[in-house]
C-alpha cells in the first residue's frame, strides 16, 4: 500500500492510495473535488455506506470502501458499527472521529500509530498551519486561530486540534520565525531583554517578582532539565513556547463540553 501526491490540472493536490491493487483518492480541499464527486458528498460520514464520498473530521473527503459490524462482550449496545477507507478503519459512534492520516495497518483501529502520533511527527507546516501560525501571531485565541485557518466550523473540534497543535515542535518554531519581524520593528534585542530580567531579579521589591524573573533566565539559559520549550535567540525572549495555562485552556472543552455538534 504506497501513497503519493498528484497535481491537478488546476494545481491543487492530492493524495492517492494503493488498496488491492485500486488506486483511491483523498482530497484535502472542497476547491479540489471534481463535479461528479462534490454532488455525492455526505456531510455525516456516520450514516453513510459503502461507495458513498464523505467529509471527514479533518475537513478533506474520502470514500468508504468497507462498512461492517462487530460484537462487544459489553455494553447495551453489543453491535457496533465501523466504516474504512483507503487510509484507516473507525467505529461509527459520536465520540470518534474520523481522519485523513495514513495509518500503518488500515484495517486495524489502533492502526499501529494514531493521528496524534502523525500529527506530532511531522515535521513540516501545512498551508493551514501557517495561516494558523499567523492568526496566533496576532493574537487571536488558539480555538479562534483554527476556525479561521482550518476549513471547519465545530469550535469544539477546533480546540481540541488547536491543543495538539501547541505542544508540536514545528508550531512552535514557526510562532518564533513569525514574531522576528515584530521584534526587530520594536527593537527588541536578546542583551536588552536579558539585561532587564536580570534587574527584576536583583532589585524588585517583591520576592516572588525575583524569583519569577530568575526562573525565566534559568529557562533561557538552559539551566535546567524542564520539558517545556527553552528560549534560544531573540524571538524566544518574547516568545518561550505555550504555556500550560494556555494547553489546558485549548484541551479543557474536550472534557467539560457535550457531544460533538
Amino acid at each position: 500500500m504506497t501513497e503519493r501526491g498528484v497535481t491537478t490540472p488546476l494545481g491543487a493536490t492530492l493524495r492517492e492510495y494503493r488498496v488491492n491493487g485500486i488506486v483511491h483518492k483523498v482530497y484535502d480541499s472542497v476547491d479540489e473535488l471534481p463535479p461528479d464527486v462534490a454532488s455525492l458528498v455526505i456531510d455525516n460520514w456516520r450514516t453513510s455506506h459503502v461507495g458513498d464520498w464523505v467529509r471527514t473530521d479533518d475537513d478533506c473527503f474520502i470514500q468508504i470502501l468497507r462498512k461492517g459490524e462487530m460484537l462487544r462482550a459489553k455494553g447495551r449496545n453489543k453491535i457496533r458499527e465501523y466504516v474504512g477507507t483507503c487510509t484507516g478503519t473507525f467505529m461509527v459512534a459520536k465520540n470518534v472521529q474520523m481522519d485523513t492520516s495514513r495509518r500503518i495497518n488500515i484495517y486495524s483501529f489502533g492502526g499501529n500509530k494514531s493521528s496524534d502520533d502523525i500529527l506530532l511527527d511531522r515535521t513540516t507546516t501545512s498551508k493551514y498551519e501557517k495561516l494558523f501560525v499567523t492568526y496566533m501571531a496576532s493574537g487571536m485565541r488558539p480555538e479562534d486561530a483554527y476556525l479561521q485557518a482550518f476549513p471547519t466550523e465545530n469550535r469544539r473540534y477546533a480546540c481540541q486540534r488547536a491543543g495538539r497543535l501547541l505542544k508540536t515542535e514545528r508550531i512552535n518554531t514557526a510562532m518564533k520565525e513569525e514574531l522576528k519581524p515584530i521584534c526587530e520593528e520594536l527593537g527588541i534585542e536578546p542583551k536588552s531583554v536579558l539585561s532587564d530580567i536580570q534587574d527584576a531579579s536583583k532589585n524588585s521589591e517583591k520576592e516572588d517578582v525575583r524569583l519569577r524573573a530568575l526562573f525565566k533566565l534559568s529557562d533561557i539559559l538552559d539551566l535546567e532539565d524542564k520539558q517545556s520549550t527553552k528560549v534560544t535567540n531573540v524571538t524566544g525572549a518574547l516568545f518561550q513556547g505555550f504555556s500550560n495555562d494556555m494547553l489546558e485552556e485549548v484541551e479543557r472543552p474536550e472534557l467539560t463540553e457535550g457531544k460533538d455538534k
